[in-house]
């Protein structure tokens, strides 16, 4: 790797969403320069960069040190897209910066393991398998905060006055609040980390109970419907195909069937994961 003491910047893909806006202002606050690496800049040192653009790999400036890889992109219209983006625009991202000696962290999930099924959760750790011992893995838990996925589920189940459980619900959650994960995100930074960190609360909530817990932080009275998690992914796939648009997809259904368990790392990047509720 090259000098990193001449080397002072850190640029993160995804600036702009929910996580990497709240580590632009975690490294702000620990008097670090952060960039955005964003398709649409808002910020006046926001730099445009484009996964389905490799082109713009060269606006990334010579004194970044460290790339915190944030961006993950949702719009594509297929798979096929969607693994043009993510997979092989994320990968030539990996390859850039591992010839010019830039340390990566990269934001995985815990979807990502070998039982995966959803094209989310398996791009996620074929991505894993690119990056060296330099760099970070982070493997958050599902993020709670005032905003991302967790703020639009909140917003279903206060419009919807129930939640729908697939397969009993009582699959397997472990949780991250957004303040938590970017404390130990800079603290990976700041102490040099490499490897791979989960980052989960280590509770096990079934999914029943978090939607529960939803439900009673929002004063409502917790009401659920069970419906079949086979045939409902069947429906799906065919709605999918016929070009239906649906608010639940497959890839929804398929990572809440595989939700697996990890032991939580959270110590060893200094934090005490708080519990949910």
């Amino acid at each position: 790797m090259r000098n990193s003491i001449t080397r002072s910047k850190v640029a993160i893909t995804g600036a702009n969403g929910f996580i990497g806006n709240a580590l632009r202002e975690a490294l702000k606050q620990q008097g670090i320069e952060a960039i955005g690496l964003c398709r649409n800049p808002k910020l006046e040192n926001d730099i445009e960069f484009n996964l389905v653009n490799l082109t713009t790999l060269n606006n990334i400036p010579d004194d970044v040190d460290t790339i915190i890889h944030a961006a993950y992109t949702t719009q594509a219209k297929d798979l096929k897209n969607a693994f043009q983006a993510n997979v092989k625009g994320s990968k030539a991202l990996f390859d850039y910066c591992h010839e010019r000696g830039i340390r990566i962290i990269f934001l995985s999930s815990c979807s990502a393991h070998q039982k995966a099924r959803s094209f989310y959760g398996r791009s996620k750790y074929q991505l894993e398998g690119y990056l060296n011992e330099y760099d970070v893995i982070i493997r958050p838990g599902f993020v709670v905060g005032d905003g991302g996925i967790y703020k639009r589920l909140a917003n279903s189940l206060r419009t919807l006055k129930f939640a729908p459980l697939f397969w009993g619900g009582m699959q397997p959650l472990q949780i991250i609040y957004l303040e938590d994960l970017v404390h130990g995100i800079v603290n990976a930074y700041l102490e040099k980390k490499g490897g791979t960190y989960n980052l989960v609360q280590p509770t096990i909530y079934p999914l029943k109970e978090f939607y529960r817990q939803i439900f009673i932080q929002q004063n409502l009275t917790p009401r659920f419907i069970r419906l079949p998690g086979n045939l409902t992914l069947m429906a799906l796939k065919i709605a999918e195909f016929l070009k239906i648009p649906l608010p639940l997809t497959s890839e929804n259904l398929l990572g809440l069937k595989y939700l697996q368990v990890f032991e939580s790392d959270c110590e060893k990047l200094g934090i005490r994961a708080r519990g949910f509720g």
